[in-house]
């Protein structure tokens, strides 16, 4: 018995939780379509004009519509009521003739008539359903007395009279009436009214004398009314509705061709053009975006056609001035290798020349460099790589300038760093990074970080020196920008260096942002697939490092018992971050600049 209590409760869980869950996919579902439609109805203009007439619409109807079916049931009340009035009327001024032609009647006489008048009020066709006489307080003494007609009818008039009828019709001979609602042989309530007054009877004193009308045919015509009302209502609204729609879609679709053409004109297609028709107001704008697109075409042919001779200027001069660079720069290097031979002055100006010989032949290279990517002859001869064994190559190369500017650079990595890319670009983009972040280290730590992920390899060079506004950041990879033009650099630079570097991310089909706070540090982030123009996901979230992390270790020094005889003890290094390997994760020791 105890099993089979737990097993018919543990049916009753279940059954309660599969309705709760039932309960909650409905409604899910149903706010999962309440949100597709106010998304479709937020992105279409043609839906919220088209809706919003509706709605205006059905306020509009719904109030004329109230008034009317107001105004038609008011009329029809007030209508039957004056006419059941009149019929009470009639059957009283009967009752009274009758009476009168029996001169002074008899208590049996009285009797049959006050029978037959109430039996005589049961007309269904005229409207009347009942009738009753009652017995009203007398202010004189009656001779007899009659008994109240008893009927079906009657005893339903008699429930339906309240006290306060009753007491007003015994208070004088005017006619009251009330409403009510009258019981049918089929158990249901139809509106209706009960109109009474007082009669006298000679011998038997007063009496109230009521009539019952049932108001169902008044109450059948209001609901064909009301269906009638209600359905040319919709009619009208679905009319109204399409027409808006029609007429919306009429009036936008001059908009809807001018949208496609402007994408046409953002893609580059400044040959689209729209049709004018008539001279009305979308007349004039179909001609005013025909004339927006011609003036566009003119100005985008003419910058093409400056760009172009810009394009060969610069390919040009670059072109002519190597010859002669080289040459010069051949001769420089020939005083500068003799100039211990030469006095002090000009020993000084033979390195001043030839370390602007050198500035001068890569800002020749850069601007070469440029104009192949502006005229889209690059190509990409990419191998398959290690981004760490080419980092670690750039930073000691920049060795020298560390130790110049005394930083230390710290590099970690992560993961799997091998990517498919050409290592000369790849090289460039990170030998760019380092060094400006070397010239604005103010004498702080920079890390160098590579991760691999998925299906791409990140490269985050971050610093914390003077920094970047987010002004600055936007145009950090234009064409001869500095943030700081009175910075003197010990590296050179032709302000094309980060130009070059982001045009060789995206030949790779990468990209090289960056991020930077004032008085912080700023951080760029080189990022591309593991195979060139393949879609990838960023192992690494662009953010400005120096502001959450810090990096940079302490000195160490390698021990003497490991050094050959005769060999000198190497300068101290920093300690940095850890590499990862996929394998067994086991922690390196990396070399550090400072």
């Amino acid at each position: 018995m105890r099993e089979l209590r737990k097993s018919e409760r543990l049916r009753l869980s279940t059954a309660h939780l599969l309705g709760a869950s039932a309960r909650g996919g409905l409604a899910r579902a149903l706010r999962a379509r309440a949100g597709a439609l106010r998304r479709w109805i937020r992105s279409s203009l043609t839906a919220r004009v088209v809706a919003s007439i509706c709605a205006l619409g059905v306020l509009l109807v719904g109030l004329v519509g109230t008034i009317v079916l107001h105004q038609v049931n008011r009329q029809l009340f007030e209508r039957s009521v004056s006419n059941h009035i009149d019929q009470y009327v009639s059957a009283r001024s009967r009752a009274r003739t009758q009476i009168e032609v029996a001169n002074s009647p008899t208590a049996g006489q009285l009797q049959q008539i006050a029978n037959e008048l109430v039996a005589s009020q049961n007309n269904s066709a005229g409207g009347s359903v009942g009738a009753a006489l009652l017995r009203s307080k007398q202010s004189e003494p009656a001779v007899f007395e009659i008994a109240e007609p008893a009927t079906e009818s009657s005893a339903q008039v008699r429930a339906s009279v309240t006290k306060q009828m009753r007491k007003a019709v015994a208070a004088d001979d005017s006619i009251h009436w009330q409403s009510v609602e009258i019981p049918t042989t089929t158990g249901k309530k139809v509106p209706g009214i009960i109109v009474g007054s007082r009669i006298r009877l000679p011998g038997a004193g007063y009496y109230q004398f009521y009539i019952s009308f049932s108001l169902e045919s008044e109450e059948y015509t209001a609901e064909i009314v009301t269906s009638i009302l209600t359905i040319g209502a919709s009619v009208l609204l679905l009319f109204v509705a399409v027409s808006a729609a029609l007429i919306v879609r009429l009036v936008l679709r001059p908009v809807h061709e001018a949208s496609r053409n402007a994408s046409i004109l953002a893609q580059g297609g400044f040959d689209a053009r729209m049709e004018v028709k008539g001279r009305d107001e979308l007349a004039e704008l179909a001609r005013s975006f025909n004339q927006m697109a011609s003036s566009l075409s003119d100005q985008f042919t003419q910058l093409e056609r400056m760009s172009k001779v810009q394009q060969e200027f610069v390919s040009a001069v670059s072109h002519e001035l190597r010859s002669p660079v080289t040459t010069i720069r051949m001769a420089g290097q020939l005083i500068y290798d003799r100039r211990g031979d030469l006095p002090s002055v000009l020993r000084r100006s033979a390195e001043l020349q030839h370390d602007q010989l050198i500035n001068l032949d890569v800002m020749l290279s850069d601007l070469l460099e440029i104009s192949r990517y502006d005229a889209g002859a690059m190509t990409l001869a990419s191998t398959k790589a290690d981004l760490r064994e080419i980092v670690d190559a750039v930073v000691e190369a920049q060795k020298p300038l560390a130790e110049s500017n005394g930083v230390e650079v710290v590099v970690e990595s992560r993961g799997d760093t091998e990517a498919k890319v050409e290592p000369r670009r790849i090289e460039r983009i990170i030998r760019n990074l380092v060094v400006n972040a070397l010239e604005h280290a103010e004498g702080k730590p920079i890390r160098v970080l590579v991760v691999g992920g998925e299906n791409a390899v990140a490269v985050e060079v971050s610093d914390r020196g003077i920094g970047l506004s987010e002004e600055q950041a936007t145009h950090v990879f234009d064409r001869f920008w500095r943030a700081d033009t009175a910075r003197v650099r010990k590296s050179g630079g032709t302000g094309l260096g980060l130009t070059i570097a982001r045009e060789d991310a995206m030949l790779h089909g990468g990209r090289l942002v960056c991020a930077g706070k004032l008085g912080v540090g700023s951080t760029f982030l080189l990022s591309v697939p593991r195979e060139v123009g393949e879609q990838y996901t960023n192992p690494l979230t662009l953010r400005v490092a120096a502001d959450e992390e810090v990096w940079g270790g302490a000195v160490v020094v390698a021990p003497q018992d490991e050094l050959h005889e005769g060999e000198a003890a190497p300068k101290p290094v920093r300690a940095t971050g850890t590499q990862s390997d996929r394998s067994d994760e086991h922690v390196e020791r990396e070399d550090s600049y400072e």
